[in-house]
């Protein structure tokens, strides 16, 4: 007859030397770096996590190169290299937020639009929408019976200061990264996404340690705020990383396991600095 307790007791047994040889030491560093202080999420710290005009104007700052973060231009292009965009120059690009588009007109009836960032690059002639949706779906229109997308559709097309299809990257940013049912011209990209480009940028090197920095926070934010998460989780985290390396209970080293698991872009962000 099969020992079953003993299997399990050896099973522990193997965890244990297994967590301490190959996680021990990682989660005291982790502990280290975070009774310092994290970098604080803005938005998050705030209130304002789920709101889409914040988190547009706070995208659409780090993707413009003029302004004082550090990253040039580095974070626009790593997003359109995550779209597969070629041939798009990023060079003196401008950025702006809520760009009316024009009127869609439809049957005789229109609709003002307005997208929440556009991205003119002068120097290939391409343009670049971006339009956002964190809680809520595409908004429907009184007078008209299309989506949101296909209202900007129309308006685009309709709208002379815009080049041809050719040089237009369209992109639907949701937390999960859905596709617009109705819209196929709009890239459907996700929050994971702008975490990942970020990682990437950071991982490639060549930026400031302010630039460093500046990106960080940002991505902390996105991780805490679009993506669902709450600062509640990392107070979690670091309470199983307090119990797992003071003491050798089975269950308080897996849930800090499960919890990093969960959590690991945003531990990584962390270990970052």
């Amino acid at each position: 007859m099969v020992d079953v307790i003993g299997v399990i007791d050896d099973i522990k047994s193997y965890y244990h030397r297994d967590w301490e040889k190959q996680k021990l030491a990682f989660a005291h560093e982790f502990l280290s770096r975070t009774w310092a202080g994290i970098p604080l999420p803005v938005l998050s710290v705030c209130g304002r996590g789920t709101q889409e005009i914040r988190y547009s104007t706070y995208l659409a700052y780090f993707i413009d190169g003029t302004k004082k973060h550090g990253l040039g231009t580095r974070y626009l292009d790593g997003i359109l290299a995550r779209l597969q965009a070629d041939g798009v120059d990023t060079f003196d690009s401008v950025v702006e937020t809520e760009k009316w588009l024009g009127l869609a007109l439809d049957c005789d009836e229109c609709a003002d639009c307005r997208c929440d960032i556009v991205v003119s690059c002068r120097q290939s002639g391409h343009v670049v929408f971006i339009e956002q949706k964190i809680n809520s779906g595409e908004s429907p229109s009184s007078k008209m019976n299309l989506s949101q997308l296909q209202r900007y559709d129309l308006a685009i097309k309709g709208n002379s200061d815009f080049p041809d299809a050719s040089h237009q990257v369209r992109v639907f940013l949701t937390p999960d990264g859905k596709k617009s049912p109705k819209s196929p011209l709009w890239h459907p990209l996700s929050y994971h996404d702008l975490v990942d480009v970020g990682m990437d940028v950071l991982h490639t090197g060549g930026i400031s340690t302010t630039a460093r920095e500046n990106l960080r926070r940002f991505l902390i934010d996105l991780s805490l705020g679009p993506l669902g998460k709450a600062e509640s989780e990392l107070d979690e985290l670091v309470e199983f990383a307090v119990r797992a390396t003071t003491g050798k209970s089975f269950m308080d080293r897996l849930r800090f396991d499960q919890a990093h698991t969960r959590n690991r872009v945003l531990v990584e962000l962390l270990m970052e600095g």
